[in-house]
């Protein structure tokens, strides 16, 4: 069953997606005893404070409309609930398991815009979802190539 939010609702959804995520990883450095994962869960949690003031910084932008769009959209699996499932099937990773969290989360979130973007008729609330959903594509990106980079030390 879809349940009604606004474009608000949904990158309020993300910057938690972000903050949670830096937990998990703090979390996740203090059960690894693996010296390249917690190199790269150093790395993680500067990436999530980096990534949740760059999604806050951009609803901030957001005009009252946009972010008070209504959309008929529900998340395939609530933040809360992914976040969970991630900490309980990586203990204590190793650092390629590092890079799959990592790669993980940002997928969901991207998934997270398309899908909301999809249900919305509204260009301009289109756009700013696009706009997101943008942000985290480049961010999986850049990830992706400093995850290899960290992953050859």
């Amino acid at each position: 069953m879809k349940s009604f939010e606004t474009v608000g609702d949904i990158v309020d959804n993300a910057i938690a997606i972000h903050k949670g995520a830096e937990q998990l990883y703090r979390e996740l450095r203090g059960q690894s005893d693996n010296a390249r994962a917690q190199i790269l869960l150093d790395y993680m949690i500067k990436h999530e404070q980096q990534m949740e003031t760059s999604v806050h910084n951009l609803r901030r932008g957001g005009s009252p409309g946009v972010l008070g769009t209504y959309i008929q959209y529900t998340l395939e699996e609530a933040p809360k609930a992914y976040l969970a499932a991630l900490k309980e099937s990586y203990r204590s990773p190793t650092a390629d398991q590092v890079c799959d969290i990592g790669l993980r989360l940002d997928g969901y979130l991207v998934e997270l815009f398309e899908g909301a973007r999809k249900e919305i008729d509204a260009p301009k609330a289109i756009e700013f979802l696009k706009d997101l959903m943008d942000l985290e594509a480049l961010e999986r990106r850049k990830l992706s190539q400093t995850l290899n980079s960290l992953h050859d030390l």
